[in-house]
């Protein structure tokens, strides 16, 4: 995950739906990239300008995502918690599985891709038992459940590196101060005795994801 120009990662904010594609994109493996690679799609909003054209097009050819009965893909539009799990599982692929959240009802349109990622363990729901799939997703939940998924999770502080990038807007004290640290460094590391968590043991540069774009 990349910052903004202002040297701020804004973990509380929404993500889009582009950006969400944007991630995802990164996550394949260049021999996947190359193969379903496009800058063309059928989504009436998304055009050969849009500085996500690139990353829409591909994912959309490749399977991991859709747009709207009307044709357009939002790219702009924040993503909501179903959506981005149902993205998500897309990209990983789904199982069937069965969930139990009150507001998620056997009807509902994202039903199998949000018990698949209950069920992996990739996703939570609410202190009230609820999961809230028309809620907003924040970049900072986005990039938790993407580790998540990737297995990359450090312990505490002392797994990290004092030379890494650092986010004027992502406090050591926050809940999602590791979740950003972990994706929005490129870096080598070594499991722990525990084999779940990781401690870093270098940093790499970081991916040139413009020549993409």
């Amino acid at each position: 995950v990349a910052g903004y120009p202002d040297g701020t990662v804004r973990p509380d904010s929404p993500v889009t739906r582009a950006e969400t594609a944007t991630m995802l994109y990164r996550l394949l493996t260049d021999a996947r990239r190359n193969e379903i690679a496009t800058e063309v799609n059928s989504f009436s909003d998304v055009s050969s300008t849009d500085w996500f054209v690139r990353m829409v097009s591909t994912m959309a050819n490749g399977g991991y995502l859709d747009g709207y009965p009307d044709g357009t893909f939002g790219g702009n539009r924040p993503i909501t918690r179903a959506e981005f799990v149902t993205m998500l599982v897309r990209f990983i692929g789904l199982e069937d599985r069965a969930c139990s959240f009150p507001d998620v009802s056997r009807d509902h349109w994202a039903y199998e891709f949000i018990a698949t990622a209950t069920n992996a363990g990739w996703i939570a729901g609410y202190t009230d038992g609820t999961f809230g799939p028309d809620r907003t997703i924040t970049r900072a939940e986005a990039m938790t459940t993407i580790n998540r998924v990737l297995g990359r999770l450090p312990e505490t502080a002392d797994d990290l590196l004092d030379d890494m990038i650092a986010w004027p807007d992502n406090p050591p004290d926050a809940w999602y101060y590791l979740a950003v640290q972990e994706a929005t460094n490129s870096h080598d590391y070594e499991r722990k005795a525990d084999t779940v968590h990781e401690t870093w043991t270098g940093l790499q540069p970081a991916g040139n994801w413009a020549q993409y774009q």
